[in-house]
């Protein structure tokens, strides 16, 4: 099947082919102008000819939109809108620090979404030529209704070992005021330390044997401090200890709070482990933070993530032996709720010691 379309505007004419029908079919848009000195022809092709939807995503305290690219001889450019739950439009993502195209996808970051607010994000590819009307496709469907948390993961500071002695843990640099610091220490002696002045301790956890190990997690508002010092309990089998920042998104000006209470304990070895099902939240839009430690490293992902997106995979030797930690976390949006517990795999089959944790 071909078709065209014709359009004239003043010194342009301009025609629209479109070969074959629904997927596989091309836009080919051409443009022919002609003046008292000169005549040109241009022409372009856009594809695909539907615009991708958009994925939202939370990316510090903003919001990362994601989508495929369209591509073209001429450079496509997109204008992105938000809509909030009232219906109003928003132009987001706007140059020069608008969308980027690496490979097949696009992005950019919607910094001005606001914190307990559900929007949805559209796209419209074009391209700019001067003389001619601009080209575009119709816009992309709308996104899926995305709630903007109230905190979320910012970073994952410097690990700091130890063997014995005290240690100061560095907060990460883009830590602010008012955001969640979480001092993760794993250990390989079953032997938890004691919260630092200032922090709560949230998780103490150990499980001795062949692959011993010791999951410790504290927690504070920060107040504007850049590092901590404690003694993490270790012998020379060694502890990793960092801290972790959780920020306050966009918009979101109240103090975080602890807003479940947290679930943790030991498992057998194994090279799987599905925690038990996660906290019931007290208030909504929170944050759900699963942890999980071995003795060894042994590179623990995400087997089924469930909603939960992987934050942190890390291994170490911080003395004779080996600790590894991962950390992952999913929003719940209602207050009463909880979300189901994703299943963590690891390279070799060791003794677990895990936590879930919740915050608003």
């Amino acid at each position: 099947m071909r078709s065209w379309l014709a359009m004239s505007v003043i010194g342009v004419s301009a025609l629209t082919m479109q070969v074959g029908s629904g997927a596989l079919s091309t836009s080919a848009r051409f443009s022919a102008s002609v003046t008292s000195t000169a005549s040109e022809f241009t022409g372009a092709t856009l594809s695909p000819t539907v615009a991708p939807v958009i994925t939202p995503s939370l990316e510090g305290r903003s919001v990362r939109l994601r989508w495929g690219a369209v591509t073209s001889q001429r450079p496509v450019a997109y204008e992105v809108r938000r809509v909030d739950g009232l219906g109003n439009p928003t132009l987001v993502c706007v140059p020069p620090t608008g969308p980027t195209t690496s490979g097949a996808s696009v992005s950019c970051l919607d910094d001005t979404a606001v914190a307990d607010t559900t929007y949805t994000f559209t796209h419209r590819p074009y391209i700019d030529i001067p003389g001619s009307t601009p080209w575009t496709l119709s816009p992309s469907v709308a996104s899926s209704s995305f709630l903007v948390p109230r905190v979320g993961f910012l970073a994952s500071g410097t690990e700091v070992s130890s063997t014995g002695a005290n240690i100061t843990v560095p907060y990460p640099t883009s830590a602010r005021t008012g955001d969640v610091l979480l001092l993760v220490s794993v250990s390989g002696r079953n032997r938890g330390p004691n919260a630092p002045a200032g922090w709560t301790t949230l998780v103490s956890r150990g499980v001795g044997g062949a692959s011993t190990v010791h999951l410790f997690v504290a927690w504070r508002v920060n107040n504007g401090g850049s590092s901590v010092t404690f003694d993490p309990q270790t012998n020379g089998s060694g502890a990793s200890a960092r801290v972790i920042a959780y920020g306050r998104t966009n918009g979101n000006s109240a103090t975080p709070v602890v807003a479940a209470t947290g679930v943790a304990g030991t498992s057998s070895a194994s090279t799987t482990l599905t925690p038990p099902a996660g906290p019931t939240v007290n208030a909504a839009n929170s944050t759900v933070i699963s942890l999980v430690a071995s003795g060894g490293a042994s590179s623990p992902s995400l087997l089924t993530p469930q909603r939960f997106g992987l934050r942190l995979s890390a291994n170490s030797t911080p003395g004779s032996g080996s600790v590894s930690l991962g950390v992952a976390d999913a929003n719940v949006a209602a207050s009463g709720g909880s979300t189901t517990p994703p299943t963590w795999s690891q390279t070799s089959a060791l003794q677990w010691a895990y936590a879930t944790v919740a915050f608003r």
